[in-house]
């Protein structure tokens, strides 16, 4: 099962969409299902990724393609940061997930 808060990472793109809600991914969904990709990913809460394509939340049982560690999304969150030029990226550090999600949320 999907975790909220998740983000949308499209491909070739650093920017992190965050999703706080289902029915906010669901909105951020319906702007981007025409232009999706199939190695577009919602990444929850958790680390667990699953593809976009098919809506993850529309079916039964969405099939996780991958999870990330914390290093890996601190990445993710780093390059997310560097391409608004708003911190200095090394500094992006947290002990856990929910952390990292929680600089997202502040900083949109």
């Amino acid at each position: 099962m999907i975790q909220f808060p998740a983000i949308l990472k499209l491909s070739g793109q650093d920017e992190l969409l965050l999703s706080e809600t289902q029915s906010h991914f669901m909105q951020h969904y319906q702007l981007q299902q025409p232009y999706l990709l199939s190695d577009d990913l919602l990444i929850d809460s958790a680390g667990r990724a699953y593809p976009l394509k098919p809506c993850p939340v529309e079916t039964v049982a969405p099939s996780m393609v991958k999870e990330f560690a914390l290093p890996e999304l601190t990445a993710l969150v780093q390059a997310h940061f560097f391409a608004s030029a708003q911190t200095c990226v090394t500094k992006i550090q947290a002990p856990d997930i929910q952390t990292l999600f929680s600089l997202l949320k502040h900083n949109s």
